[in-house]
């Protein structure tokens, strides 16, 4: 069966033949988990901006997440909504359902439900392409085994301050924070562009390093810098502790658009699966309507928001 066709009629899903057609609805299902992939590490590279603030005209560009890291975390989160979606029907169609359907039939049809999530991701692809990019400054993260590239730093050994100038700059660890002038952290919000400007004028950056390596120069095991530049980081790991979205930017609508995705996929796969439930082990309407509303609360609450 067309998995279009079972959508516009839901009613079909009584005469799937799971024998027949599990192996494509594991492709579709396939298919889907890979647009959701490939929609989160478009979004992610291409239209999310993350800039380190290390002073008013000095910008580094950060980037938190990569292509591989994107690729699992989304196949991830989909299968474990392919677990709840299939749990919580399969659990409440066989409690409230005047008719037993093979686990098979059931599976197949709920791995075609999946064609929703293919269907809007290629719409919140297409609606992502004008959209400007969405900037957001990290004013306070932790990495771990972490490289700067062409780095200066400045620190007090002693009484002596000492600067040097590094091509690349090694840290087990290292916290990089922009303290306001009453000693707190910049709280993490929205901002618009000016409040951001005025952020960054006004506050102060702090640097410490764990085990800093920078050949040939020898360093202490702990320092906390005065003054920091560098043009390029690469850390394993990162913490963001402070992180301030710019609001208002000009033709910048993505966090809107995955607001709006996953309302959309999560309500629509709902009352999807009470539908199918329905059919496929006739159900009552009430029950249908319960099983809707459960599938959407276990959804919304335990799979995470996606982009």
């Amino acid at each position: 069966m067309n998995p279009v066709t079972l959508l516009l009629h839901p009613s079909k899903a009584k005469s799937i033949d799971g024998s027949r057609e599990i192996r494509k609805a594991l492709i579709v299902f396939a298919l889907a988990a890979l647009s959701q992939a490939a929609v989160a590490i478009y979004i992610y590279r291409f239209k999310t901006v993350y800039e380190i603030a290390l002073g008013p005209y000095s910008i580094v560009e950060l980037e938190l997440f990569q292509p591989d890291y994107l690729l699992m975390a989304s196949l991830t989160t989909v299968f474990i909504a392919l677990v709840i979606i299939v749990g919580v029907g399969r659990i409440f169609g066989r409690l409230l359902g005047r008719n037993h359907a093979s686990m098979r039939d059931f599976l197949t049809v709920f791995l075609y439900l999946f064609t929703v999530f293919a269907i809007i991701n290629v719409v919140i692809l297409g609606a992502s392409i004008p959209s400007a990019p969405e900037k957001y400054y990290v004013f306070g993260a932790q990495f771990s085994d972490v490289i700067f590239r062409n780095a200066t730093l400045t620190w007090v050994d002693g009484d002596i301050a000492r600067t040097i100038e590094a091509e690349l700059l090694y840290a087990k660890r290292a916290n990089v924070t922009r303290m306001l002038s009453d000693g707190k952290m910049v709280e993490t919000g929205g901002y618009t562009a000016e409040e951001i400007q005025r952020i960054i004028s006004e506050s102060v950056l702090t640097v410490s390093l764990q085990n800093p390596a920078a050949p040939p120069y020898s360093l202490p095991e702990s320092i906390t810098l005065e003054d920091f530049v560098f043009q390029d980081i690469t850390p394993r790991n990162t913490l963001l502790t402070s992180i301030a979205a710019v609001r208002d930017q000009p033709g910048a609508y993505i966090p809107t658009i995955s607001v709006v995705k996953n309302f959309a996929w999560r309500i629509i796969m709902s009352i999807y699966t009470g539908l199918f439930v329905m059919y496929l082990h006739n159900t009552s309407r009430k029950s249908a309507f319960l099983v809707i509303l459960l599938t959407y609360l276990a959804v919304a609450n335990l799979v995470p928001a996606i982009s």
